[in-house]
């Protein structure tokens, strides 16, 4: 065996063969402009950042397809879900200022809320395990894009959608939680959220060009949304902040989104305490073992023993993602103006340029083809909207029959048909196994992971 000594020093000797190996400039661009055209995407940003210093930042692309203007690095994109970072940052800075707990229930915050959210803290908001039912992902429900409700009208259409399962019982991502959340932020600080995320965290982290999406205001370097439809990209619209709120409405650029990052490794902002605990996955009643990959506003995966802290985001116009591999100190923001676009996997493929440890194998020989067979199977049933309960962990099970389970496999079965298949690699950890393929929706490549426990039930089904 090798001493402890020798192994410090090999271990040592790597790290700095991924510190010191850099991707050539014209394989990542390579890379990235003929993801543009395969995705058909119109326009991207991109900010690599080691160390929480900026190693590459640029546009690509257009931002605005019928003036031609490019994508740059100062281009300006909604970043949709990525929003629910900086809401639950607000959350926490409360929390240490002892003006919130996270054991509140949030009838103390809605008084006139139903019976059934008794039981609901300002925990199971930040967590996605309140069981509110997600309105964006409800069928019918009110076109927001064309309605005049007020904030007061739609809270209470929020307050008519009956729980999908009981608090903590299992996870399903919820906007709605995240909407209530900016108003306890409101009225636990006494200020607009937007004014509370410009003075306490836009400012004073230098992100200049983030603010929420009102349309009203001239933003300069502001990117057009749009969406690839029958051939040719077709405009979307601006989402208003009343819609997404602080769920998922803020604007902002790559530059800005690295100054949050390298803001995350100090305690600039929250105490190393607090950070730690959003990055710490929530765990279900139903299984004190198992959890669900997401913190506070945050999901946390590992990738062959590196950690991922990340999140994607989408509105109408708009795709995007900042992926942070927190042992390498390696983060990947990736902005683009182009509607329902999965842009994962463009985030890691990256990230393995810089740092080889983190990139894909390929070609591997399968070891277990059967329970591939099996996994591809149970795939091909949620594309089609159908899959057996006997499966999957009771907390899977449950998240399946919620709304948002039924809208992200009808969602995604509209990227086209399954074809290839494809074993990447797999993780093992007791009783616990990671299982990563390469599959072919329609046109598009996608990597696809599922995590196994006792039993070899399925508790998790993710998209990378």
């Amino acid at each position: 065996m090798m001493s402890s000594h020798l192994r410090a020093i090999a271990v040592a000797a790597a790290f700095i063969l991924c510190v010191i190996v850099p991707a050539r400039a014209d394989q990542v661009d390579d890379y990235v402009e003929r993801q543009l055209r395969e995705l058909h995407i119109p326009g991207l940003s991109l900010a690599v950042v080691r160390n929480g210093t900026i190693i590459k930042a640029r546009g690509y692309g257009l931002a605005n397809v019928e003036g031609n203007v490019p994508s740059t690095k100062d281009t300006v994109y909604e970043i949709g879900s990525m929003t629910k970072q900086f809401t639950a940052t607000a959350v926490m800075m409360l929390v240490e200022e002892g003006k919130v707990s996270l054991d509140d229930k949030i009838t103390k915050y809605f008084p006139v809320a139903p019976e059934t959210w008794s039981r609901i803290t300002i925990r199971h908001l930040l967590t996605h395990t309140s069981g509110i039912q997600n309105h964006v992902a409800v069928p019918d429900f009110p076109n927001l894009f064309q309605t005049n409700l007020t904030r007061d009208q739609l809270i209470e259409l929020f307050f008519k959608l009956p729980l999908e399962f009981q608090p903590g019982e299992t996870w399903a991502y919820d906007n709605t939680g995240y909407y209530l959340l900016g108003i306890i932020v409101e009225k636990a600080s006494g200020k607009s959220f937007w004014q509370f995320l410009d003075e306490r965290i836009f400012r004073p982290v230098g992100m200049t060009s983030t603010r929420n999406t009102d349309a009203q205001p001239i933003v300069t370097n502001r990117a057009s949304g749009y969406e690839w439809v029958n051939d040719r990209f077709e405009h979307r619209p601006v989402l208003a902040p009343f819609i997404a709120f602080s769920a998922g409405a803020i604007l902002s650029n790559v530059e800005d989104m690295a100054r949050w990052d390298a803001a995350l490794y100090t305690e600039r902002l929250l105490k190393r305490s607090s950070l730690e605990q959003m990055w710490t996955p929530a765990k279900t009643n139903q299984d004190a073992l198992a959890s669900f990959d997401y913190g506070y506003g945050w999901f946390i995966d590992t990738y062959h023993g590196h950690r991922v802290v990340q999140h994607s985001g989408g509105t109408p116009g708009f795709s995007s993602i900042i992926y942070r591999f927190v042992g390498d100190q390696l983060t990947v923001i990736i902005l683009t103006n182009h509607a329902d676009r999965i842009v994962d996997q463009l985030a890691i493929d990256i990230a393995g340029m810089y740092v080889p440890a983190l990139a894909r194998p390929q070609g591997s020989l399968d070891p277990d083809p059967q329970t591939s067979l099996r996994l591809k199977e149970v795939l091909t049933g949620l594309l089609k909207g159908k899959h057996d309960p006997a499966l999957f962990t009771p907390a899977m099970a449950t998240f399946l029959s919620t709304a948002t389970g039924k809208a992200f496999w009808k969602w995604f079965a509209c990227h086209g048909a399954l074809g290839s298949f494809t074993y990447s690699d797999r993780e093992d950890a007791g009783n616990t196994h990671i299982f990563r393929y390469r599959l072919l929706l329609g046109e598009n490549a996608y990597w696809f992971s599922v995590t196994t426990g006792e039993g070899g039930r399925i508790a998790r089904v993710s998209f990378w």
